[in-house]
């Protein structure tokens, strides 16, 4: 990457006056890697501040959920303070910042469009799973999963990439974005990010991320997502890749027919299942193999349902209502009886990612742009700093205690306990 040529600020300088007391050290050195890592990429250049002093704005903000206004403020003050000398004052009475403002960060930040924003992530996403899969020798065998998630959008844009819905309280307008996660070596880490707008189908991002995944040698064993994506085109798109799928089916009649023989005892909970998609004219509708499995809701047992509705303790359609069914295009025979079992264990991971929505929703920085690559860099440094929870988990002898919010805290206070924010 061309080096810079401009002034560097004072992120990008070593501290003179307290060279081991420097806090901001951490964020210099995440945005030296992320620069590192993204050798081809040219970053906007500003007139006195390069790209290492806005990322370390950024990487603060993430960290601390603070907003980028606050963040500037308060990092100023903690430089002034601890680096008097640097801070000279001008003759109208103004100081010298020694961290960039607000208005410089998010002029900085509109210069990188969706389609930077999107790359950006993805060759950041890159190197963090070569470090954490190759270079730690890890199992490369890992799940996919997809899922959507809602941002409000409270701006006066009416585009294809401004969606309504009132899937967010208070707005009546949405940021639609799709998300994909892995589940492997003992963690569970977001992989892809992506903005949809209107009419956009969800098939090309799905088998561009798991082909790119392929690529960097990982293994997905199943692709599980959720009941939204239960179409034809996704199954057949997703196993020509050599990608079985595990996805809830929908309650339409050939799913509460399944269910109704199978508690007549004219079929197994495992039984062949077809997805038909309509024929053109003239053409013959076009067959997806399948097979339909059988679980019972909560802690109870399908057989015991079943043993229910024969000595009829309960009704046809309460024996249907406690039973769900989970299609997976990967074929039963070398699995025997453990099939159901094990489709129901691998399809459990995907609740990890509702779960994971909701604790970045709970950490975020305070965000709101109407423009569509800096809130698409927002999102990313929430789920960047999620990954970084998951693999510090890995390595943490207290595993699965060290919860998001402890981890954010211990972060903190070992690299930022001067900061008074």
């Amino acid at each position: 990457m061309e080096q810079p040529t401009q002034a560097v600020g004072w992120v990008s300088r070593p501290n003179q006056r307290c060279p081991k007391d420097n806090k901001i050290s951490a964020f210099k050195n995440i945005s030296k890697n992320v620069i590192k890592s993204l050798s081809n990429f040219h970053f906007p250049k500003g007139r006195r501040w390069v790209a290492e002093d806005i990322i370390s704005i950024l990487a603060y903000s993430s960290i601390r959920g603070k907003s980028i206004p606050h963040t500037c403020e308060k990092l100023n003050a903690w430089a002034v303070n601890n680096n008097p000398d640097a801070s000279y004052e001008y003759a109208d009475g103004r100081h010298r910042r020694l961290v960039p403002h607000q208005t410089t960060v998010n002029a900085w930040l509109r210069l990188l469009s969706l389609h930077d924003a999107e790359y950006l992530t993805r060759t950041i996403f890159e190197a963090s799973l070569k470090q954490f899969f190759i270079e730690d020798n890890r199992s490369k065998k890992v799940i996919l999963e997809f899922d959507l998630t809602y941002r409000g959008y409270w701006g006066k844009r009416r585009d294809s990439l401004i969606k309504g819905s009132r899937m967010v309280k208070g707005t009546r307008r949405i940021r639609h974005y799709h998300a994909a996660m892995i589940h492997g070596a003992g963690a569970s880490l977001y992989v892809a990010l992506q903005h949809v707008a209107k009419g956009q189908s969800k098939i090309p991002f799905m088998i561009e991320t798991a082909r790119w995944l392929q690529g960097l040698g990982l293994e997905i064993e199943f692709c599980v997502i959720d009941r939204e994506y239960y179409r034809q085109g996704i199954l057949d798109e997703l196993k020509q890749v050599g990608i079985d799928v595990i996805v809830p089916a929908k309650e339409w009649k050939r799913l509460r027919n399944a269910k109704k023989e199978y508690l007549n005892g004219m079929k197994g909970r495992t039984q062949r299942y077809f997805l038909i998609q309509g024929g053109k004219k003239g053409r013959r509708a076009k067959k997806t193999r399948c097979w339909l499995v059988l679980h019972a809701r909560g802690n109870q047992r399908i057989d015991e349902i079943k043993r229910g509705y024969k000595q009829k303790l309960i009704t046809l359609d309460e024996a249907s209502s406690q039973i769900y069914a989970l299609v997976t295009t990967q074929a039963p025979q070398y699995a025997g009886s453990r099939f159901p079992l094990r489709t129901k264990r691998t399809y459990k991971k995907r609740w990890q990612i509702e779960t994971s929505f909701r604790d970045n929703e709970q950490h975020m920085a305070i965000w709101r742009s109407n423009y569509d690559g800096t809130r698409f860099i927002s999102e990313f440094g929430r789920y960047f700093l999620f990954n970084a929870w998951q693999i510090e988990r890995t390595k943490d002898p207290r595993g699965h205690r060290l919860t998001f919010q402890l981890f954010r805290d211990e972060l903190v206070d070992r690299n930022f306990g001067g900061i008074h924010l």
